[in-house]
């Protein structure tokens, strides 16, 4: 026999293996598609667990975000940068103040929810914020704790929450 033809019958031999092993991982033998997420195994004990997500530290991680993108948009004087975040009472009440030039944010120490609420058409949770900032005329460090309110329309797609309201705390 010529080598040829032993290495034909030999990549005919793997290839055979190969289409073999690609149908009995690939798909059934009477050609379904096997659906591995809902096809359920009779042998297997393992049944696994919901986990509900934290939503209070996945909002407050975005709280945090909001209030550094929001106070360093004000203090640039560019609001618009951020309008999405902001409903439009909170957009005109901050494009109407301007922010003092001297004071620099610098981070946020500290948030924790205050209230959580919800009615027929909006979901409203109150965060209080224990930050810090910079005071570049007096050469200072300034701790600022304020509660910010932020809403979500039940009805809207937009995922992001608004900010409607700020109190000064201290």
């Amino acid at each position: 026999m010529s080598s040829e033809f032993i290495d034909i019958v030999l990549f005919g031999a793997i290839a055979i293996f190969l289409v073999y092993r690609l149908r009995s991982i690939l798909g059934s033998s009477d050609g379904k598609i096997v659906n591995i997420r809902t096809k359920k195994n009779p042998q297997s004990k393992f049944k696994p667990k919901i986990v509900p997500k934290n939503d209070n530290n996945e909002f407050l991680e975005g709280a945090n975000k909001a209030y550094e993108m929001i106070v360093q948009a004000y203090q640039s004087n560019s609001i618009e940068k951020v309008k999405d975040l902001l409903t439009p009472e909170a957009m005109q009440a901050m494009e109407q103040a301007k922010a003092p030039k001297e004071i620099k944010f610098s981070e946020v120490k500290n948030s924790s929810i205050l209230d959580d609420k919800s009615d027929d058409l909006r979901l409203v949770k109150s965060v209080k914020f224990e930050t810090e900032h910079y005071n570049v005329a007096n050469n200072e460090i300034l701790n600022v704790v304020e509660e910010w309110g932020f809403e979500k329309d039940k009805k809207s797609s937009d995922p992001n929450w608004k900010l409607f309201s700020i109190k000064l705390v201290s």
